[in-house]
C-alpha cells in the first residue's frame, strides 16, 4: 500500500474547500479526492497547502470532471471563486 501523502490546509485554504462543498460544486466525495490532489507551492512549509494552492487543484479538477464546458451555475460561479 502507497504512502498518502498528508497535506494540512490553511484556514483560507479550508474554508474554501467548504465553500466549494456548500455551493453544490464538491460532495463529500470529490472533497476528498481533491484532496489528495492538492499539491503545497511550499511557499509556507512542504506540507502546508494555501488558498492559492486549493484553488489551482479545484479548478483542474472541476474543469476536468466538466471536459472543459463551465455552464450552469458553476460558470455563474466561476469569476467568483476562480478570479
Amino acid at each position: 500500500m502507497s504512502d498518502v501523502p498528508e497535506v494540512r490546509l490553511t484556514g483560507k485554504a479550508a474554508r474554501f474547500m467548504q465553500i466549494l462543498q456548500d455551493f453544490g460544486h464538491l460532495d463529500e466525495e470529490a472533497a476528498m479526492r481533491l484532496l489528495l490532489d492538492i499539491e503545497p507551492s511550499s511557499v509556507l512549509g512542504e506540507d502546508i497547502a494555501d488558498l492559492d494552492d486549493a484553488r489551482r487543484a479545484a479548478a483542474i479538477a472541476l474543469f476536468e470532471r466538466l471536459d472543459g464546458e463551465i455552464g450552469g451555475i458553476l460558470g455563474e460561479d466561476w469569476p467568483l471563486l476562480f478570479s
